[in-house]
């Protein structure tokens, strides 16, 4: 999309590379944010899946330099609970 002022846009991806950048950082060698899976993980687990999913940016930011997130974020969707509380409201 083509936006006039690209200022605003712009920061926000350098914003997120430097957020995805402490993530990778902090995940190395290990599988969740601190220790085991905690409310860190939850806390941001969203923001990550909205940033590739709904917000569709994984290709602005440039998701594939992260690997290590993006392991951690499957592994965090695919936890039962997370799984049962991505379904409320249920879907129809």
């Amino acid at each position: 999309k083509d936006y006039e002022d690209k200022r605003p846009r712009d920061r926000y991806v350098a914003e997120s590379r430097r957020l995805l950048g402490v993530l990778e950082t902090q995940l190395e060698g290990r599988d969740w944010l601190v220790g085991d899976y905690s409310i860190a993980d939850v806390a941001t687990l969203g923001w990550v899946r909205n940033l590739i999913g709904f917000y569709e940016a994984g290709e602005i930011v440039d998701f594939k330099d992260f690997p290590r997130v993006a392991a951690w974020l499957e592994r965090g969707l695919a936890r039962p609970a997370v799984q049962r509380g991505l379904e409320i409201p249920a879907r129809h």
